[in-house]
């Protein structure tokens, strides 16, 4: 019995995974979104130079791509993983700035439950 591994169906997964369209993904790595298509449907075979540009977009190991989904070993899930990953390059200030708004957005939203819940 043979096992075929499918690396644009992973592709696919990665790039859902962190958030991205395919254009995106094409624009950053310079090469036409029909290009990208193809890989992700499998019909085109990539230069490890291509796969190398396309996982510095995703912010990803060429691993990551003939590695099953690792996201369930890490207990991250989809959503939490694009927001890491619209982090990943910032500065050390730019990711206290966010961390600090995040707690912010989420006080704001207790005490208004708090005033909904007083109020009723």
């Amino acid at each position: 019995m043979y096992y075929v591994f499918n690396y644009g169906e992973r592709l696919r997964q990665l790039r859902r995974e962190r958030g991205f369209t395919q254009e995106e993904v094409a624009l950053r790595a310079d090469i036409t979104t029909s290009y990208y298509g193809q890989l992700e449907r499998g019909t085109a075979n990539p230069s490890v130079v291509m796969l190398e540009k396309i996982c510095a977009v995703m912010g990803i190991s060429i691993c990551d791509i003939f590695t099953e989904d690792n996201t369930n070993l890490l207990g991250i899930d989809p959503l939490s993983m694009q927001i890491i990953h619209q982090l990943n390059g910032k500065s050390d200030e730019e990711k206290e700035l966010i961390l600090s708004l995040i707690k912010t957005a989420f006080r704001l939203q207790n005490k208004k439950s708090e005033n909904f819940t007083k109020n009723s």
